[in-house]
């Protein structure tokens, strides 16, 4: 349990801050998405994020103020990223879905 924490966490993290530093590369990226649309990778990615918190949540000895905090941070996440312009999305959410993969792994 407290891996599959964990590594959620890490993963919303480094997602924060992967989308942050893709955005603010370059001025081009910088743009923000009036659509409000999302890319397939970042669906995909908060996908396995809402995945890993509910088998988060069903072990035992989690608590709920984790959980909720993890929720949170995902939601976040979400709302910076459909901020962005598609191509950026793609971008930051692919470093997201590596980031998460690679952490997998090694679990």
């Amino acid at each position: 349990m407290k891996k599959i924490l964990i590594l959620l966490s890490t993963v919303i993290l480094s997602g924060t801050t992967l989308a942050s530093e893709v955005k603010t590369s370059s001025l081009s990226m910088a743009k923000v998405s009036s659509s409000n649309k999302l890319a397939q990778q970042c669906q995909k990615l908060f996908n396995e994020g809402d995945k890993l918190i509910a088998e988060a949540a069903k072990q035992p000895g989690t608590h709920t103020a984790q959980v909720k905090k993890l929720q949170e941070k995902l939601s976040s996440s979400k709302q910076q990223i459909v901020k962005m312009d598609i191509p950026t999305q793609q971008k930051s959410c692919d470093k997201g879905l590596i980031a998460l993969n690679s952490i997998k792994q090694r679990y």
